[in-house]
């Protein structure tokens, strides 16, 4: 992808290297040509960095910050596209992924961003519409994924960064934030193949996709509790729900503290 930059890839890889010239593949196989590809290594010691050399790519090296969320601001920091994909170093794209979602743009100027399926499951659900309101349905299920979502650059300019406290559920708190002020448009077909070796954070020991699920929820419902009534009940419920399920897995870890803590605050929310 070389040339006038319409749209932006960057790419966030952590001791990735054999599953990074994959994914690299992948980006350069799309058959939409207008872009830039910033790639953001998070501090690998695997040889990484030198490979990045030999790519035709702006390669970023920041210090290992153990979240996603760093390295994909560092690399939206330095996006000049006018449409930006994130994608992770262990999925790999269909060649016509990036061009079904710019169309779905261009045929939607309404909308902000464009998302699509992925081979695990490739529709979201049924409730959610072709074009339109998705932050009701995100509540419920995080049916976006990484890489395979793309977003206008004033979006983000609103939306602004990952919030790395919310890792490593911080991609499911962005949608959120991006969905409660812009319409998606969804391309009902599934446009990557999502990886998921055995070191990824969302598999993290200790409950961190637990806590994490409970910051994005509380999120949403004070988000929802100062600007949309409407939602307030249904956010109150996903974040009981993300309570309910850290309390169980804490308590078959025998962390009985957490447990009581974590279902304490379920009868809390009110």
């Amino acid at each position: 992808m070389r040339g006038k930059s319409v749209i932006s890839v960057v790419l966030t890889t952590y001791q990735r290297r054999a599953l990074l010239a994959r994914t690299l593949a992948s980006v350069f196989a799309q058959t939409i040509a207008d872009g830039e590809v910033i790639v953001v290594d998070d501090g690998s010691t695997d040889g990484t960095a030198e490979f990045l050399l030999t790519q035709p790519v702006s390669a970023v090296s920041i210090p290992h910050s153990g979240t996603p969320a760093a390295p994909r601001n560092a690399g939206l920091a330095r996006a000049r596209g006018e449409l930006i994909a994130v994608l992770d170093s262990d999925d790999v794209w269909h060649p016509t992924a990036l061009a079904e979602l710019a169309a779905a743009l261009r045929d939607h100027p309404e909308a902000g961003f464009a998302y699509a399926g992925y081979e695990s499951a490739p529709a979201p659900t049924p409730r959610v519409p072709h074009v339109g309101d998705v932050f009701d349905p995100l509540l419920e299920w995080n049916f976006m994924v990484v890489g395979c979502v793309l977003v206008r650059r004033s979006v983000m300019d609103i939306v602004g960064e990952f919030d790395p406290l919310c890792a490593p559920a911080e991609d499911w708190d962005y949608w959120l934030r991006m969905a409660a002020r812009f319409p998606g448009v969804y391309v009902p077909r599934a446009l990557i193949r999502i990886g998921a070796p055995p070191d990824s954070l969302s598999r993290a020991p200790g409950g961190a996709m637990y806590r994490a699920n409970i910051r994005v929820t509380g999120k949403a419902l004070a988000w929802c509790r100062r600007h949309r009534p409407a939602s307030i009940r249904l956010a109150r419920r996903s974040y009981r729900r993300s309570l309910v399920a850290s309390a169980r897995y804490h308590w078959h870890a025998r962390a009985i503290g957490r447990t009581v803590r974590d279902l304490a605050t379920v009868a809390l929310a009110r």
